[in-house]
């Protein structure tokens, strides 16, 4: 069975087959876009969405399930050791967390990523019959008459909350501020609406708080529906190299510097001092206040040092490829709000100063562990992109120099021992 969705929609095609419970493979493809579904006896029970690279570790770990870390080291092991393995068998079989809560995160994952696909209105499908056993084990099981009749309704909701909130690349701001005293006292939310809001916070777009909210795409879009319709929220279009204002009035641009005056060593403010004390200390010597300066004096180097050969082909947008790169990446890595990226230069003066002020206590683990692990990230996919612009053996051969340069002589103030060395090549050994 194959044809157009504009001519019959999705829906109709999973009805055929619930009704018929039919066992084999739905294909949907639209532009470059392609997602399997498996099914079985005419329920759903996989779905080539769910390999997304990820997607189930940072869902366990917004859910305080998995530790940032830990997801990282099993990530790491799934692509040398057990690479025949889904990151949930890893998970199950080393106990780190049980089947049924992997098969209820699948399962929310699952649905959502089913009534997305409902709002194709275009594309094309083709549904083969193949034995149950080319399937493999059914990861969950979705019988498909409920889902067609809240992926109507989803469908009808859709097109009122796009008035509101047309795209998720707008930024969202409260108008709390702006409010009376009495405006505040008046509001009555529940606790999952609180969780929304509470992620509302002047930089974060749409798209940063459904990550954040641990709830579906439509909850909180609906959620936020009610918000811009109450006055309580407003949107502006996201500019990804602002920051808002500090309470003096000026604003401070994203390498952590409060204003041009001070990027000059000129100006008295506090974030300028540290901005400048932190850029003495990671680029004049191989002492640091935590590992997560180290990496960000690494990643800058590096940065440095490639920009300077003479395979290097530069184009214009690599001049804020970081900042780009660190936009996306912010919106996973749910508490390393504080890094600030300006061009290809990384500032972690504020999250530095921050740990040194709480201690590195138990509370605050998460939030160190979620800085190192977006470092990381950062550092990797920043590789890549130079490996593209210079050749792969130029820029490795940098990467290990710089290495060699900083390893012998590395250490920190808190959170000793670190592995650096071992860090740095494997964000480089999985890169290349």
């Amino acid at each position: 069975m194959q044809g157009n969705l504009q001519q019959v929609p999705l829906p109709e095609v999973l009805q055929f087959i619930s009704m018929g419970k039919s066992t084999g493979i739905l294909q949907l493809r639209r532009g470059g876009l392609e997602i399997s579904l498996s099914i079985h006896n005419g329920k759903i029970i996989n779905s080539s969405a769910l390999e997304r690279r990820r997607r189930l570790g940072d869902l366990l770990v917004n859910r305080g399930l998995l530790k940032r870390s830990e997801l990282s080291r099993l990530l790491n092991l799934q692509k040398t050791v057990e690479s025949d393995k889904r990151l949930g068998e890893i998970l199950i079989e080393r106990e780190i967390v049980d089947a049924e809560t992997i098969r209820e995160t699948l399962r929310l994952q699952l649905e959502e990523e089913i009534w997305n696909l409902f709002a194709w209105d275009e594309g094309d499908f083709r549904f083969e019959a193949v034995p149950a056993s080319q399937l493999g084990a059914p990861i969950v099981q979705i019988d498909i008459e409920p889902m067609i009749l809240e992926g109507t309704r989803r469908n009808d909701e859709w097109t009122k909350i796009e008035q509101y909130v047309p795209s998720d690349r707008v930024v969202l701001e409260t108008t709390l501020g702006e409010q009376p005293d009495s405006f505040e006292r008046d509001i009555d939310l529940k606790p999952h609406e609180w969780e929304v809001l509470s992620q509302i916070n002047g930089r974060f777009t749409v798209q940063a708080v459904v990550t954040r909210s641990n709830m579906g795409r439509f909850e909180v879009y609906s959620i936020l529906t009610q918000f811009i319709k109450s006055g309580l929220v407003t949107m502006r279009e996201a500019d990804p190299m602002s920051l808002p204002p500090l309470e003096n009035g000026r604003h401070v641009s994203q390498d952590g510097f409060a204003n041009d005056e001070d990027k000059q060593g000129k100006g008295s403010g506090l974030l300028g001092v540290l901005g400048r004390k932190q850029k003495d200390r990671t680029e004049s010597s191989a002492v640091f206040l935590s590992p997560i300066g180290a990496l960000a004096a690494y990643h800058n180097q590096l940065v440095q040092r490639v920009c300077a050969l003479k395979e290097y082909k530069a184009e214009s947008e690599d001049e804020v490829v970081v900042s780009k790169l660190w936009t996306g990446l912010v919106q996973v890595f749910s508490r390393a709000d504080l890094i600030r990226v300006s061009g290809n230069r990384i500032d972690v003066t504020l999250v530095e100063r921050f740990f040194e002020l709480c201690g590195y206590e138990e509370l605050i683990d998460e939030c160190y562990e979620d800085v190192l692990e977006a470092l990381t990230s950062v550092l990797r996919l920043v590789y890549v992109h130079f490996c593209r612009r210079a050749g792969e053996k130029p820029v490795a051969r940098v990467a290990r120099e710089l290495l060699d340069e900083m390893s012998p002589r590395f250490s920190v103030k808190y959170r000793e021992p670190f592995p650096f060395a071992e860090r740095i090549q494997n964000v480089l050994r999985i890169a290349g």
